[in-house]
């Protein structure tokens, strides 16, 4: 049985999703003679694939607008391994969720996600709260009622952890503002999340400073405190450049995913994330 090929199963068990009625025919690989020879099998690569995890950038951003508790419960409900989010240390010392427009050279406009001008990092978070979504806009991609519903707000961080922690979804929070790697450390700390929350940051400076405040590594090597280098058109260089500030995750744009590049980042002991623009950018 450890040698058994695909073509030596039931041509009704290959076509078989049916989990009981597969166990029935396949077996533990890691017990398996073959795997210990280090012998090939067909089953013994198919066994060990990885599966990728699925994360929900901003939430559940077509089904409930993004960076909202409501989107992030909703990406859970179906079946996430974790929520990406965007953090912005506010002027009253508060840490609230929220993307907004101005790329990050100029972060957090709100003339597309709430129709005014002026940026997040001119409100408190109270302030903020009371901020009402642009309906009107093409920024968001749920349902325009869902823009205008009682849970539609800006919430804080810990607000959002609150709700995550009990989940076990994974936050993965990008540190979009200046000054957000210091105080979201300290916050993930006193709720007892470190294993749950992961940093990263297209400005390297600010995931290094996670890195050089916490560089405690596992048994294994790894790092405890993940952290994520993100590009968006990633240079020849860009596994150095990843390396250097100590990241243990390289992000790439969907679209420079490359089976090369994957390959390069996991060969160098990281691991790979695609990440995925906004509604309107993904429409183009």
């Amino acid at each position: 049985l450890e040698f058994i090929s695909p073509e030596a199963l039931p041509s009704h068990i290959i076509r078989s999703s049916n989990k009981s009625t597969l166990k029935k025919y396949l077996f533990d690989v890691n017990k398996s003679l073959a795997n210990h020879l280090n012998v090939p099998h067909p089953l013994g690569r198919i066994s060990k694939r990885r599966t990728p995890l699925i994360c929900g950038h901003r939430g559940s951003l077509y089904q409930e607008p993004e960076n909202t508790i409501a989107g992030f419960l909703n990406a859970y409900e179906n079946g996430v391994d974790a929520v990406e989010l965007d953090v912005f240390l506010l002027k009253c010392g508060n840490l609230v969720v929220f993307h907004g427009a101005g790329g990050d050279e100029n972060p957090g406009l709100l003339h597309d996600n709430i129709g005014i001008e002026g940026s997040i990092l001119d409100y408190t978070a109270e302030e903020a709260r009371m901020l009402l979504f642009n309906s009107f806009g093409s920024e968001f991609g749920c349902p325009w009622e869902r823009l205008v519903a009682p849970t539609a707000f800006i919430p804080t961080l810990k607000e959002v952890l609150e709700v995550l922690k009990d989940t076990g979804v994974v936050a993965k929070i990008e540190l979009k503002g200046q000054g957000t790697a210091e105080p979201v450390l300290e916050l993930v700390e006193s709720m007892d999340m470190v294993d749950q929350c992961h940093y990263s940051s297209f400005d390297h400076s600010r995931i290094a400073r996670i890195r050089e405040l916490r560089p405690e590594r596992r048994p294994d090597g790894s790092h405890i405190y993940k952290t994520g280098a993100l590009f968006v058109d990633p240079p020849d260089n860009f596994i150095d450049m990843s390396m250097a500030v100590g990241a243990s995750e390289v992000h790439l744009k969907y679209d420079t995913c490359t089976k090369e590049r994957v390959a390069s980042i996991q060969a160098n002991g990281m691991g790979s994330m695609a990440w995925w623009r906004g509604p309107p950018g993904m429409l183009e």
